[in-house]
């Protein structure tokens, strides 16, 4: 026994009303087709929703609630039992799918990576809410899949950017410090000279500035 959701390609030869002439009935409107071994049912929702079945058929038909945009309130529109059935008992890729195109991020990108990054984003927030849903089963704090998604936005909104801290060059030494005794130059990572400005691998131990051997001596007054 398998029931499921079958592609509109993959039925060429079946004698279904096509996709687009369906979507222009009412909402709950649907058609099916059997051989005797196969049953196919499609049904207008949001989109034409076409399922195939060895086992489940149309009836009983029942009603189910659904939100309407022009009228703004949820209304009674018919559905079939085959898919009353694909929904009650639908996997978790199923599921996911299902999940995944209620917010589908609408940006579009001439990137070839922007389509995986969204994607993957997107699986990341249904896999938190998942999360969300399973910690607080007991409690009345779950939240729904659109407020989960607004509270990260509010997040990432009032979130302040890091900034890193670039320390600037040091300001030159006194005199007196410069002139005091234990100066002498050690090895270091390359930089610039305090004189004279040139890559220099070489600083003073204790004024902490990179200084050429000829350097030296003029820059702490010995010259």
């Amino acid at each position: 026994m398998a029931t499921g959701r079958v592609r509109n390609a993959r039925i060429r030869n079946c004698p279904l009303m096509q996709p687009e002439i369906i979507m222009k009935k009412c909402r709950g409107y649907f058609k099916h087709a059997c051989d005797g071994e196969m049953y196919v049912c499609r049904w207008n929702d949001n989109a034409a929703v076409t399922i195939a079945s060895n086992y489940h058929t149309h009836f009983p038909v029942k009603t189910v609630k659904r939100y309407s945009k022009a009228e703004k309130k949820h209304v009674d529109i018919t559905e079939p039992n085959i898919i009353r059935q694909y929904n009650k008992y639908m996997g978790g890729v199923d599921v996911m799918d299902k999940v995944l195109s209620s917010y589908r991020p609408k940006f579009r990108s001439k990137k070839w990576w922007w389509n995986l990054f969204s994607h993957a984003l997107n699986m990341a927030v249904v896999a938190a809410w998942k999360l969300h849903m399973e910690l607080h089963t007991a409690t009345n704090n779950r939240l729904s899949h659109l407020q989960f998604r607004r509270e990260i936005t509010i997040h990432l909104l009032h979130a302040r950017p890091f900034v890193r801290s670039h320390p600037g060059p040091r300001s030159h030494l006194p005199v007196r410090l410069r002139t005091s005794y234990g100066h002498y130059l050690q090895s270091c990572a390359q930089g610039r000279c305090a004189v004279c400005q040139r890559n220099c691998r070489n600083e003073c131990v204790q004024c902490r500035k990179r200084l050429h051997r000829n350097c030296f001596p003029s820059y702490h007054g010995l010259a």
